[in-house]
């Protein structure tokens, strides 16, 4: 019985750790970045953020400006860095 035990256990810990990695990696959206440009007020492009709240994502040039979604019409919600 011991001998049947052990291997069980293992392979039902393995599974479990592959299924939880599986939920917390599906669940990054990563989407572009964009600032927007105060002389212009236009959305600019910069790089790829997270809408999984966390740390702000800020433009790599001043490490101040907080990047954002692009909608529709405008530069909308705040983005988060990607989680390593």
């Amino acid at each position: 019985m011991k001998k049947f035990i052990l291997p069980v256990a293992v392979i039902l810990m393995g599974a479990g750790a592959a299924f939880a990695t599986k939920v917390t990696t599906s669940n990054r959206a990563i989407v572009a970045g964009y600032r927007i440009d105060s002389v212009n007020g236009q959305c600019i492009k910069e790089n790829q953020c997270s809408t999984i709240p966390g740390e702000t994502c800020l433009w790599s040039a001043d490490n101040a400006t907080p990047l954002h979604q692009l909608s529709e019409t405008m530069c909308g919600e705040e983005l988060f860095k990607l989680a390593n």
